[in-house]
């Protein structure tokens, strides 16, 4: 008997002959799935973006959208319940208690007008509990997943979060009641590898002390062969594999296809030498976003410390750096889409701050930015086409057919299926619509690319696709890069420079592969180290940095001081803040701040 089979016999999940249909679609969107999960078990599902991966969490868990439907047949068990028969205030019911679910796109799936730690609370209190008992949950929830001064973030709104911390309020709302079995479908999609790390071994901790079952859904093999004992493989809405771990690790590596990407060299036509974009002093701050006139008055929130940043012609620089550093403030201060406190921007010699609103909206035809939330950012009423060739028409660089024909070519050259063009965002995955957007992006075939996380909700096959895209885009046009992201391999594989952040500053400058071979700064080799079997193990033995990123910087020294894990550590690093400085050991451009920097071995 195989080993799907054994655990089908005492399965706390069972799902047989599982279809999903969608009215008027000439097939399913999941075609005949059998699943089973153990109480306590841990079952991973992975597959490329649009194979059904989602349809198939959103079944068990009776959240299938308008318009889809179980198939006759389908069976749907969590023990002794029928899940596939049980009506919608039953199914509600159970969700929560029995059944917790992460959702991939926590913008989409968080109320806007609600504290987040009253959505936490939320669960608890449709469960029967009394709201004061509720809260206090919600409170400790969101401190086990990594909130600083739990009690006040509560009081926070999602607009007030970065995306990694809502990512991290959907999950304390899944786990605060402990269910019987947990759906995270893609819970760490916008989760930096230190925090991604620590809420894995979060949800593992819960899955031991109360026998949680966990059905992880993710389009990353090595993080789901690292967590779960079996994956479960879906492509093109059929179940095409389900093994052990290790197994399914071992045989898509045997397969693996995926081609490295290098930067190639850009065509003689459009070598140009000298900086594109200049910023001096550049800083970021933030009014407290709040109604009451006494609020209002309370100190502005540093974002951006003051940082200098420079981009050549063609060049691609990364940020890196935790959820809610001050990546995303920098690349929207670039462009204006905040007004920066204080700094200069000079854009291939145009003062970008003393630009009239009319001169910065043509500029922005060079400017283009991929932003973090695609599915946000994309009008729902509009088909992909139209909103790729929307800033054809805006302009003036095309209009009606030809600008729409452009449009295809950009989808098609990101690898969408065709059927995307007329699609709108809400009838494809994450995935693609991440891809509608980097199209959309360069559709005016910008000078300067600002892509905040665009690869996050990105399959590996496609994500190869993606990255070999932008290097033939810099290739071809010349066209220069600021990648700003978590994905650490994707920044290896692209960037030619690498800007390390912390809470707004910049703690480490270095050449790509310097940077995540052999970081300094002790917040980079934590990092680094952080990433699933992807770290040396130099770094795998380093300490991983706890608890979530501070909202607010020390007053005094240095900013990391207060988490760093560094042997060395000392009064001066409390009380003196170090400066950005050329490292003695390394002759390139490494520059570090640190009192104690030091270079580990090279793997």
């Amino acid at each position: 008997m195989s080993a799907p089979a054994r655990i089908a016999d005492r399965a706390l999940l069972r799902a047989s002959r599982l279809t999903v249909e969608v009215a008027g679609a000439a097939r399913p969107l999941l075609r005949d799935a059998h699943v089973s999960l153990e109480p306590g078990g841990t079952l991973g599902v992975v597959g490329p973006s649009g194979a059904g991966k989602s349809t198939l969490a959103l079944a068990i868990a009776g959240l299938l959208p308008r318009g889809a439907r179980l198939a006759p047949g389908s069976t749907i068990h969590l023990g002794s319940t029928a899940l596939h028969a049980l009506d919608p205030r039953a199914m509600r019911d159970l969700r929560g208690r029995r059944l917790g679910f992460v959702f991939q796109e926590p913008a989409l799936a968080l109320d806007p007008a609600m504290p987040i730690g009253a959505q936490v609370a939320e669960t608890a209190i449709v469960h029967g509990i009394p709201p004061r008992e509720a809260a206090a949950r919600a409170v400790a929830m969101l401190d086990r997943v990594g909130f600083a001064d739990a009690a006040r973030a509560a009081r926070r709104y999602p607009h007030e979060l970065s995306g990694g911390m809502r990512q991290r309020a959907l999950i304390a709302s899944a786990m605060l009641l402990a269910p019987e079995l947990l759906i995270a479908d893609e819970p760490t999609t916008a989760l930096d590898p230190t925090i991604q790390a620590q809420v894995l071994d979060l949800i593992d901790r819960l899955r031991e002390e109360s026998g949680t079952a966990l059905l992880l859904i993710s389009h990353d093999l090595a993080l789901v062969a690292e967590r779960c004992e079996r994956v479960l493989t879906i492509e093109g809405g059929e179940v095409t594999d389900d093994r052990v771990a290790a197994q399914a690790l071992a045989a898509y590596r045997g397969r693996r296809q995926v081609p490295d990407v290098a930067l190639p060299a850009l065509a003689p036509e459009r070598v140009r030498t000298g900086t594109l974009l200049e910023a001096r002093g550049l800083a970021v701050t933030y009014a407290p976003a709040h109604l009451l006139p006494l609020a209002r008055r309370a100190a502005a929130v540093t974002a951006v410390h003051p940082m200098d940043l420079t981009i050549a012609h063609g060049e691609v620089v990364a940020l890196v750096g935790e959820s809610g550093c001050g990546k995303t403030s920098v690349g929207h201060a670039l462009l204006r889409l905040v007004e920066p406190a204080a700094g200069r921007i000079v854009f291939d010699g145009t003062d970008v701050r003393a630009l009239a609103r009319e001169p910065l909206r043509q500029l922005r035809r060079r400017m283009q930015v991929v932003p973090q939330d695609a599915g946000a950012s994309l009008t729902p009423h509009l088909t992909c086409e139209a909103l790729v060739a929307e800033g054809l028409e805006v302009h003036g660089l095309a209009v009606g057919e030809v600008a729409r024909d452009c449009a295809r070519a950009l989808l098609d050259e990101l690898g969408l299926p065709r059927r995307a063009a007329t699609a709108r965002p809400r009838e494809l995955s994450s995935g693609e619509r991440q891809r509608v957007a980097i199209a959309r992006a360069l559709a005016t075939d910008p000078d300067l690319l600002v892509c905040d996380e665009p690869l996050a909700s990105v399959d590996e096959a496609a994500r190869a696709h993606v990255l070999g895209v932008l290097a033939a885009r810099r290739a071809k046009h010349g066209m220069a890069i600021l990648l700003i992201s978590h994905d650490l391999d994707a920044v290896r594989r692209l960037a030619s420079r690498v800007l390390v952040m912390y809470l707004g500053k910049v703690v480490e400058e270095a050449p790509g592969a310097a940077a995540l071979t052999t970081p300094a700064h002790p917040y980079a080799q934590a990092l680094v180290a952080a990433i699933p079997s992807g770290a040396s193990a130099v770094l795998r033995r380093l300490t991983t940095v706890r608890g979530e990123l501070p909202r607010l910087a020390p007053d005094r020294g240095c900013p990391f001081a207060p988490r760093c894990q560094h042997p060395l550590k000392d009064d001066r690093c409390r009380s003196e803040h170090p400066s950005l400085a050329p490292l003695m050991q390394d002759r390139s451009a490494h520059r570090c701040a640190c009192w104690h920097a030091t270079l580990p071995p090279a793997p």
